[in-house]
């Protein structure tokens, strides 16, 4: 029981956090300088083919690799021993929803199936967190109740 407590009054590592916020810092403005800098081009219209086939193939490989990040979130709520209780609900089916209107638009507006494939993707595994979830707290809730 000792050893619990003190498992759970642990701090984090301080240099991690700083990690993490120093990456995310560096990561948003690198983007918005990319952004604005593809803003500039494309507004004063020396923008050619390859600007547009840039953006496209940037998008693709993104939202392709994209598929590859929820792999961490997924063996960690598997490995969850309290039932998934970091994983939001509201947060991962609003992440699914709008995959499912991106796919939606692609098919529809855009006619884009590589793009549309690329969004189920990222749609099953919303919904692979999400059903992970699901079975995590069932089995959480069982155990509890077969305690008492």
């Amino acid at each position: 029981m000792i050893v619990l407590s003190q498992d759970l009054n642990a701090s984090e590592p301080e240099y991690r956090t700083r990690i993490g916020w120093s990456s995310a810092i560096l990561v948003l403005v690198l983007s918005a300088i990319g952004f604005w800098a593809g803003a500039k081009i494309y507004a004063v219209g020396q923008h050619d083919e390859w600007f547009r086939n840039a953006v496209l193939g940037v998008f693709t490989l993104v939202n392709s690799l994209r598929i590859l990040a929820y792999v961490p979130q997924m063996l960690t709520a598997a490995k969850d021993t309290n039932g998934a209780s970091g994983i939001s609900y509201a947060t991962w089916s609003l992440f699914l929803v709008s995959h499912l209107t991106t796919i939606t638009y692609a098919i529809v507006y855009l006619g884009d199936a590589v793009m549309a494939l690329i969004f189920f993707g990222n749609a099953l595994a919303c919904l692979t967190v999400i059903a992970i979830t699901f079975v995590k707290r069932r089995r959480y809730v069982a155990l509890l109740t077969q305690r008492l």
